[in-house]
């Protein structure tokens, strides 16, 4: 006897980047949810974008309201929004006010309205915009638990998807959590000097979504939900490992690799300020191609100063960009959140089919998070998905010990990757030389031997310098290799390469 495979519940679509994405879909036809936040989350910003999403699909939306005031105030506000469209107001989105009906006739008076004006309209999805102030005008708990009851009823009876905004925090237990087949919540909050809005999805009856706190933002354009990274890539599984090897443009280095990197694998440079790793960065997208493009993200360099940066090592990546093989995407940090900055990288990604990465500076991660606990899980998540995708992946993360250090000190980040290098300092004739060492590269043979290197104008050299390279203390700078030499004083490497 075969198995019966479960029907497909119908849902409706709020038309919110990412909302969807929480809730495994949409909100489920016919059902009532209650979205709770404080004044000022945005809840009357989220219900309104959801009510025009809705008319650009054909359907009819009517948002009822329980306030004394008129809607004038909200729709002026609303008409600078992106998703705004007068042409659907009041054809297919209607707003009324239910007051009246409250001081006349009580709760029931307001039940009765909504029924009529739901059938009237053909409605397929309701707002009911001041729960609070129904719960205040109920003659006992009893009489508000039969009013949401007859709420959630109607929704049923009519096919139309309902949501009830509230301000009011109440224990989860209280009956209007119980009874309604839905809970969203919206989270506005103060960490030190940081503010964060974030929703939640405490219920939905019939079918899962992605539990737990999720970032989202509310611009001219409305709300953008960006869903929990480690949740949201949970159940990626990596492409098989490519056959092949993937050059580092540095040949070098790709000797030290028995032929350059595993296809689809994930490389850490690890190393202080000025030792080099936005260099390595570079000459490894540089082996770009249109048919085979590049992706640079970047915290700290500007696009026209990594440009120039290159330029002065023989690299040419202005015309990688006119060509398509490469796209730079820099980010300010600013108040960027790290669920916003994953997405985004991803996004780039599969937009721009690149088949190489470099994330510069994944320690600026670090310093978008408000918990730094969940780091390497965003990596971790981030890593499956790319390889999915068929990435390969370099990464790099500061370190502050100069020299060699007695441990990496971010062992969980470095466990994460496939490949580590470490790049460090030493002396070498009363003079500061950069060494690079390869501590693991997983599933494949590599020379585990510390290797000397230094930065000129043909970029990246492996080996100790003759005394001809050499150059008196009081000798002119080389303009030719001046952006990265070898030669500079730690203050300006550290300025140079973050």
């Amino acid at each position: 006897m075969t198995q019966k495979e479960p029907a497909e519940i119908d849902r409706l679509q709020t038309g919110v980047e990412g909302l969807d994405t929480v809730l495994n879909g949409g909100l489920l036809r016919g059902a009532a949810y209650i979205i709770h936040g404080p004044p000022g989350a945005g809840k009357t910003i989220l219900s309104n974008q959801i009510c025009f999403g809705h008319t650009q699909r054909g359907e009819v939306a009517l948002y009822v309201s329980l306030f004394a005031e008129s809607h004038d105030r909200m729709m002026r506000f609303m008409q600078r929004m992106g998703f705004y469209l007068p042409e659907h107001v009041p054809e297919r989105l209607t707003y009324i006010s239910a007051y009246s009906a409250l001081r006349r006739e009580g709760l029931p008076g307001v039940l009765n309205l909504l029924a009529a004006e739901t059938r009237r309209r053909g409605a397929t999805l309701v707002i009911f915009d001041g729960l609070f102030v129904a719960q205040d005008a109920a003659i006992s708990d009893q009489a508000f638990r039969e009013f949401v009851h007859e709420l959630q009823g109607q929704a049923a009876f009519l096919g139309a998807t309902l949501l009830l905004l509230t301000n009011q925090r109440r224990d989860p237990s209280s009956p209007e959590y119980t009874m309604v087949d839905g809970w969203i919540e919206l989270h506005d909050e103060t960490h030190t000097y940081r503010a964060v809005r974030l929703l939640e999805v405490h219920k939905q009856r019939g079918g899962s979504f992605l539990r737990g706190r999720h970032l989202f933002r509310i611009t001219n354009s409305g709300v953008q939900v960006f869903p929990r990274v480690e949740a949201f890539f949970r159940d990626c599984v990596p492409a098989k490992t490519a056959a092949g090897r993937t050059s580092w443009g540095i040949e070098g280095l790709d000797t030290m690799f028995h032929g350059g990197l595993p296809k689809t694998s994930s490389t850490l440079i690890y190393g202080p300020s000025g030792a080099g790793k936005t260099t390595f960065g570079l000459h490894f997208i540089s082996q770009a191609t249109p048919q085979s493009p590049a992706l640079f993200f970047g915290f700290y360099e500007t696009p026209d100063r990594l440009i120039a940066k290159a330029a002065s090592i023989g690299i040419d990546l202005a015309k990688m960009l006119e060509t398509g093989a490469l796209r730079i995407i820099w980010r300010s940090l600013g108040e960027s959140h790290v669920d916003e900055i994953i997405h985004h990288i991803v996004q780039q990604v599969v937009e721009t089919g690149a088949q190489r990465l470099f994330i510069d500076g994944l320690h600026s991660l670090k310093a978008s998070l408000i918990h730094e606990e969940r780091l390497p899980l965003i990596v971790n998540a981030l890593l499956y998905r790319l390889q999915s995708l068929g990435v390969t992946v370099v990464g790099t993360l500061v370190n502050s010990a100069v020299f060699l250090p007695a441990d990496l000190g971010t062992a969980e980040m470095s466990t994460l990757f496939n490949n580590v290098l470490l790049l460090h300092y030493a002396r070498r004739e009363g003079t500061l030389t950069r060494n690079l060492s390869i501590l693991k590269v997983r599933d494949s043979d590599y020379d585990p031997i510390a290797e000397e290197f230094h930065v000129c104008s043909k970029g990246i050299v492996f080996g100790q310098r003759t005394g001809s390279e050499r150059r008196p203390a009081n000798a002119s700078p080389d303009p030719a290799a001046s952006a990265d030499t070898g030669y500079d004083s730690p203050d300006e490497a550290g300025r140079k390469d973050r």
